[in-house]
């Protein structure tokens, strides 16, 4: 997303070239288009993006310490549940937006 897409502070620039990825999803002799600096730049960006995601995933966690607890209590007990079940009982720790119906178009 970084280099691809532009989606960081260096701006809408899009650093990696569309040629087509090989094994792993990368190719194995992959060139740099840029210079040291732009790759050290990346890097931050990177972790950036990285550690406030790791940040904001550990503070819903917290937030819904309670929720988690209640599900992972069930789980233990019925190993599985379903969707309608799971929404219900987050229902009553916080607010679920509604279930969008796919409707074909004809």
């Amino acid at each position: 997303m970084v280099t691809r897409f532009g989606m960081s502070d260096l701006g809408p620039l899009s650093l990696e070239s569309q040629q087509g990825e090989v094994f792993l999803g990368r190719d194995w002799t992959t060139r740099s288009e840029y210079s040291e600096s732009i790759a050290a730049r990346i890097d931050s960006q990177v972790r950036t993006i990285v550690e406030e995601c790791y940040k904001n995933a550990l503070q819903m966690m917290r937030d819904h310490r309670s929720l988690m607890d209640r599900l992972v209590d069930l789980l233990i007990e019925k190993e599985t549940i379903d969707g309608e079940e799971f929404r219900r009982i987050v229902a009553e720790y916080a607010e679920v937006p509604e279930k969008p119906q796919y409707v074909p178009s004809l």
